[in-house]
Protein backbone atom coordinates (compact mmCIF):
# COMPACT_ATOMS: atom_id res chain seq x y z
CA UNK A 1 0.00 0.00 0.00
CA UNK A 2 1.25 3.44 -0.78
CA UNK A 3 0.23 6.83 0.54
CA UNK A 4 1.01 10.37 -0.45
CA UNK A 5 1.75 13.11 2.07
CA UNK A 6 3.30 16.58 1.91
CA UNK A 7 6.13 16.33 -0.65
CA UNK A 8 6.59 12.61 0.10
CA UNK A 9 5.39 9.21 -0.96
CA UNK A 10 5.19 6.50 1.66
CA UNK A 11 5.11 2.89 0.60
CA UNK A 12 4.33 0.00 2.94
CA UNK A 13 4.32 -3.66 1.97
CA UNK A 14 3.40 -6.75 3.91
CA UNK A 15 5.05 -9.98 2.86
CA UNK A 16 4.58 -13.61 3.71
CA UNK A 17 6.24 -15.07 6.77
CA UNK A 18 9.97 -15.37 6.27
CA UNK A 19 11.37 -18.84 5.72
CA UNK A 20 13.89 -19.45 8.53
CA UNK A 21 15.92 -21.70 6.20
CA UNK A 22 16.16 -19.19 3.36
CA UNK A 23 19.58 -17.71 2.62
CA UNK A 24 18.04 -14.55 1.21
CA UNK A 25 14.56 -13.11 1.05
CA UNK A 26 12.70 -11.49 -1.80
CA UNK A 27 11.76 -7.84 -1.64
CA UNK A 28 8.48 -6.40 -2.75
CA UNK A 29 9.68 -2.78 -2.86
CA UNK A 30 12.38 -1.67 -5.26
CA UNK A 31 14.03 1.67 -6.02
CA UNK A 32 13.76 2.46 -9.70
CA UNK A 33 15.58 5.79 -9.43
CA UNK A 34 16.66 8.16 -6.66
CA UNK A 35 13.13 9.48 -6.18
CA UNK A 36 10.98 6.74 -7.74
CA UNK A 37 10.12 3.34 -6.27
CA UNK A 38 7.72 0.52 -7.01
CA UNK A 39 5.87 -1.97 -4.83
CA UNK A 40 4.92 -5.30 -6.39
CA UNK A 41 2.19 -7.77 -5.45
CA UNK A 42 1.92 -11.16 -7.11
CA UNK A 43 4.60 -13.49 -8.40
CA UNK A 44 7.82 -12.27 -6.79
CA UNK A 45 9.99 -13.71 -9.56
CA UNK A 46 8.21 -11.54 -12.12
CA UNK A 47 9.12 -8.31 -10.32
CA UNK A 48 12.90 -8.53 -10.77
CA UNK A 49 12.97 -8.55 -14.62
CA UNK A 50 10.56 -5.60 -14.69
CA UNK A 51 12.75 -3.70 -12.19
CA UNK A 52 16.01 -4.46 -13.99
CA UNK A 53 14.61 -3.47 -17.39
CA UNK A 54 13.08 -0.28 -16.06
CA UNK A 55 16.25 0.72 -14.20
CA UNK A 56 18.24 0.25 -17.42
CA UNK A 57 15.78 2.37 -19.42
CA UNK A 58 15.87 5.12 -16.76
CA UNK A 59 19.68 5.14 -16.87
CA UNK A 60 19.53 5.40 -20.67
CA UNK A 61 17.08 8.35 -20.46
CA UNK A 62 19.34 10.06 -17.89
CA UNK A 63 22.29 9.67 -20.26
CA UNK A 64 20.34 10.91 -23.30
CA UNK A 65 18.56 13.85 -21.68
CA UNK A 66 20.63 14.66 -18.58
CA UNK A 67 17.71 14.14 -16.18
CA UNK A 68 15.47 11.42 -14.85
CA UNK A 69 12.24 10.69 -16.72
CA UNK A 70 8.91 11.68 -15.19
CA UNK A 71 6.89 9.24 -13.13
CA UNK A 72 4.38 8.92 -15.98
CA UNK A 73 7.19 7.91 -18.32
CA UNK A 74 8.46 5.31 -15.83
CA UNK A 75 4.96 3.87 -15.45
CA UNK A 76 4.71 3.71 -19.24
CA UNK A 77 8.04 1.82 -19.35
CA UNK A 78 6.63 -0.78 -16.95
CA UNK A 79 3.32 -1.21 -18.76
CA UNK A 80 5.05 -1.38 -22.13
CA UNK A 81 7.27 -4.23 -20.88
CA UNK A 82 4.24 -6.01 -19.38
CA UNK A 83 2.40 -5.71 -22.68
CA UNK A 84 5.41 -6.91 -24.72
CA UNK A 85 5.43 -10.15 -22.73
CA UNK A 86 1.99 -11.01 -24.10
CA UNK A 87 3.07 -10.70 -27.73
CA UNK A 88 5.72 -13.42 -27.96
CA UNK A 89 5.19 -17.12 -28.46
CA UNK A 90 6.15 -19.13 -25.40
CA UNK A 91 6.02 -16.23 -22.96
CA UNK A 92 3.33 -15.49 -20.44
CA UNK A 93 2.05 -12.25 -18.97
CA UNK A 94 3.76 -10.89 -15.87
CA UNK A 95 1.78 -11.92 -12.80
CA UNK A 96 2.19 -8.71 -10.81
CA UNK A 97 0.27 -5.59 -9.89
CA UNK A 98 2.36 -2.51 -9.18
CA UNK A 99 2.20 0.76 -7.28
CA UNK A 100 4.75 3.25 -8.58
CA UNK A 101 5.39 6.38 -6.58
CA UNK A 102 7.80 9.22 -6.79
CA UNK A 103 8.65 12.79 -6.14
CA UNK A 104 10.46 13.46 -9.42
CA UNK A 105 7.50 15.37 -10.84
CA UNK A 106 6.55 18.80 -9.50
CA UNK A 107 4.52 17.09 -6.77
CA UNK A 108 4.44 13.54 -5.35
CA UNK A 109 2.44 11.15 -7.47
CA UNK A 110 1.24 7.58 -7.17
CA UNK A 111 0.33 5.38 -10.14
CA UNK A 112 -1.43 2.04 -9.82
CA UNK A 113 -0.75 -0.57 -12.51
CA UNK A 114 -2.98 -3.64 -12.71
CA UNK A 115 -1.87 -7.03 -14.00
CA UNK A 116 -3.52 -6.34 -17.37
CA UNK A 117 -1.51 -3.11 -17.77
CA UNK A 118 -4.30 -0.66 -16.92
CA UNK A 119 -2.95 2.40 -15.12
CA UNK A 120 -4.55 5.04 -12.94
CA UNK A 121 -3.20 7.92 -10.88
CA UNK A 122 -4.46 7.66 -7.31
CA UNK A 123 -4.18 9.58 -4.03
CA UNK A 124 -3.89 6.34 -2.05
CA UNK A 125 -3.86 2.85 -3.47
CA UNK A 126 -3.38 -0.79 -2.72
CA UNK A 127 -2.59 -3.94 -4.68
CA UNK A 128 -2.39 -7.56 -3.62
CA UNK A 129 -4.08 -9.69 -1.00
CA UNK A 130 -7.08 -8.08 0.74
CA UNK A 131 -6.88 -5.13 -1.67
CA UNK A 132 -10.65 -4.64 -1.74
CA UNK A 133 -10.98 -4.44 2.03
CA UNK A 134 -8.01 -2.09 2.40
CA UNK A 135 -9.22 0.08 -0.50
CA UNK A 136 -12.58 0.48 1.26
CA UNK A 137 -10.74 1.56 4.43
CA UNK A 138 -8.73 4.11 2.42
CA UNK A 139 -11.83 5.50 0.71
CA UNK A 140 -13.69 5.87 4.00
CA UNK A 141 -10.81 7.33 6.05
CA UNK A 142 -8.53 9.25 3.66
CA UNK A 143 -8.16 12.90 4.67
CA UNK A 144 -5.20 14.78 3.19
CA UNK A 145 -5.30 17.46 5.92
CA UNK A 146 -4.56 14.88 8.63
CA UNK A 147 -1.58 13.52 6.70
CA UNK A 148 0.66 16.51 7.24
CA UNK A 149 3.80 14.62 8.24
CA UNK A 150 5.70 11.46 7.41
CA UNK A 151 4.81 9.98 10.80
CA UNK A 152 1.07 10.63 10.34
CA UNK A 153 1.07 9.16 6.84
CA UNK A 154 3.00 6.03 7.87
CA UNK A 155 0.63 5.59 10.82
CA UNK A 156 -2.42 5.84 8.54
CA UNK A 157 -0.95 3.34 6.06
CA UNK A 158 -0.10 0.85 8.82
CA UNK A 159 -3.62 1.19 10.23
CA UNK A 160 -5.02 0.39 6.78
CA UNK A 161 -2.99 -2.83 6.63
CA UNK A 162 -3.93 -3.77 10.20
CA UNK A 163 -7.62 -3.14 9.39
CA UNK A 164 -7.79 -6.51 7.62
CA UNK A 165 -7.38 -8.27 10.97
CA UNK A 166 -4.00 -9.74 10.17
CA UNK A 167 -0.96 -8.81 12.17
CA UNK A 168 1.99 -6.84 10.89
CA UNK A 169 5.52 -7.53 12.08
CA UNK A 170 8.66 -5.60 11.26
CA UNK A 171 10.66 -8.42 9.68
CA UNK A 172 7.81 -9.29 7.27
CA UNK A 173 7.13 -5.76 6.09
CA UNK A 174 8.84 -2.91 4.28
CA UNK A 175 8.32 0.80 4.82
CA UNK A 176 9.81 3.11 2.23
CA UNK A 177 9.69 6.90 2.12
CA UNK A 178 10.43 8.88 -1.03
CA UNK A 179 11.21 12.52 -0.51
CA UNK A 180 14.58 13.79 -1.68
CA UNK A 181 15.74 10.20 -2.17
CA UNK A 182 14.81 6.56 -1.49
CA UNK A 183 14.82 5.70 2.23
CA UNK A 184 13.86 2.32 3.64
CA UNK A 185 13.04 1.93 7.34
CA UNK A 186 15.18 -0.33 9.52
CA UNK A 187 13.53 -3.13 11.53
CA UNK A 188 13.59 -0.94 14.64
CA UNK A 189 11.96 2.00 12.80
CA UNK A 190 9.32 -0.36 11.36
CA UNK A 191 8.55 -1.80 14.80
CA UNK A 192 8.16 1.71 16.24
CA UNK A 193 5.83 2.70 13.38
CA UNK A 194 3.70 -0.42 13.89
CA UNK A 195 3.47 0.15 17.65
CA UNK A 196 2.57 3.80 17.05
CA UNK A 197 -0.35 2.76 14.84
CA UNK A 198 -1.85 0.25 17.26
Amino acid sequence: MKKKCDEKNVLITKGAAANPLAVSSSNSTFPLDERIAAAFAGLSGDARPLVNGTQAKIAQKRFEFGEAPSLNTVAHMLTERMQEATMHYGSRPFGVSILVGGTSDPEPKLIQIQTNGDTSTVKAGVVGKNAGEIQTFLENNYNIESLDSEEATVKFAVKALLHTGGGLVANESEITVLKDNYKQYSNQEKQEAIENAI
